[in-house]
């Protein structure tokens, strides 16, 4: 989940971003003062799009940025708050949370050929997730209670909602093993919710914080098993099968949909920010070594093995073709850091599966990539 970074849907790579006048100097690499970023971007025949959320200490802006064009265009003028998370529910449909008001969150869609917004939800509370069906017809969002931090999965199809009770969060937390996660499988049969790192399961399905929901009346057709597998996290689905994967006590594991067990992909293999290939060839991830240092590793499905990439310090990849990944640079924390001796440093990085080299991308001052937010044609 992406509180302060860049949020990417591509089938090609990104290879040039106009600087915004309120956002980092993207021609340099330097950073703008107070600034985060999110971004969320999909490809075209002829090019590609990015959302492009700018935000300093006063407010927050979102821009459409198309490379036909060559130029960000301004799509929404926030006051200060939360980087808005904003995603593409299609080609031609955008959707944010405003939450500039800490009492109310708001989740707003904007249609690009007119501009014209339009406020699909208001709630009480904080929307720290949210996620559209992959053909737009259904919307899933977390909630937390503003006064008494309640939190609720709610799930809207055709002017139907139903709500999920889950466990009570006492607060969120900013390391590594704190999963916030809503996803759709391909085929937008379920839904998979993760909602922080918390520990066992409640007594109740519908209490869990790991659950997978059957999207046709949002019953819960998966729970991670008791045990060894109560404080499962870490999860993604994968490209093109009702495969899920994630991670518990033993390793990696595996569940495809409509069955009653669960598989083994990998034993003590203990990831973080799991990202499935376009091809389901490969799953990219993150490895925490005995001195605490991220690194970005590859495993390789078809023969079953895990490999390195750079020696270097990286996190957060995602796939944005089936052979090239995004991650992130980290550097040493300065001061404290809750996740670890690093942090990531704000530079994102391409590394080839072909050329087994990185390069940098025009891209400054991010702090989180979400595979959630990839989209391959």
């Amino acid at each position: 989940m992406s509180l302060n970074g860049v949020r990417v849907a591509a089938v090609g790579l990104v290879t040039a971003l106009a600087a915004c006048a309120s956002g980092p100097n993207v021609a340099t690499g330097s950073p703008a003062p107070s600034t985060s970023v999110s971004a969320a971007a999909t490809s075209q025949t002829a090019g590609y799009r990015v959302l492009l959320t700018t935000s300093t200490i006063s407010s927050s802006e979102v821009f459409l940025y198309d490379s036909a064009s060559n130029a960000p265009q301004q799509l929404a003028s926030l006051g200060a708050g939360p980087a808005p998370e904003a995603h593409f529910i299609s080609s031609q449909k955008i959707a944010y949370v405003d939450s500039t008001n800490p009492m109310t969150a708001r989740i707003m869609s904007v249609d690009l050929s007119t501009r014209a917004s339009t406020i699909e939800l208001a709630a009480s509370g904080n929307v720290p997730a949210f996620a559209y069906s992959h053909d737009g017809a259904s919307l899933a969002y977390l909630l937390h209670g503003s006064a008494d931090g309640k939190a609720t999965l709610h799930v809207r199809r055709g002017g139907q909602e139903k709500t999920l009770t889950l466990n009570a969060i006492p607060g969120r937390g900013v390391g590594r093993d704190d999963e916030l996660r809503l996803e759709f499988a391909p085929d937008d049969k379920y839904l998979l919710m993760v909602d922080t790192f918390v520990g066992n399961q409640g007594q109740a399905p519908e209490t869990g914080q790991f659950l997978v929901l059957r999207a046709a009346d949002n019953t819960v057709a998966f729970l991670p098993p008791s045990g060894v597998s109560a404080n499962a996290t870490m999860a993604t689905w994968a490209r093109h099968s009702d495969r899920l994967y994630y991670r518990d006590q033993v390793g990696v594991r595996t569940w495809d949909a409509g069955t009653t067990s669960v598989g083994t992909l990998a034993t003590a293999l203990h990831w973080y920010d799991p990202a499935a290939s376009p091809d389901d060839g490969w799953l990219a991830f993150t490895d925490i070594d005995a001195q605490f240092v991220p690194r970005v590793r590859l495993y390789d499905l078809r023969h079953n093995q895990a490999i390195p990439t750079v020696a270097a310090a990286r996190s957060h990849p995602i796939f944005v073709t089936a052979d090239t990944i995004w991650y992130l640079e980290e550097q040493p924390c300065q001061s404290e850091c809750l996740g670890g001796p690093s942090q990531p440093s704000g530079k994102v990085l391409a590394y080839s599966q072909k050329t087994k080299a990185e390069s940098s991308l025009p891209f400054t001052d991010v702090h989180n990539l979400s595979q959630l937010a990839v989209l391959s044609r």
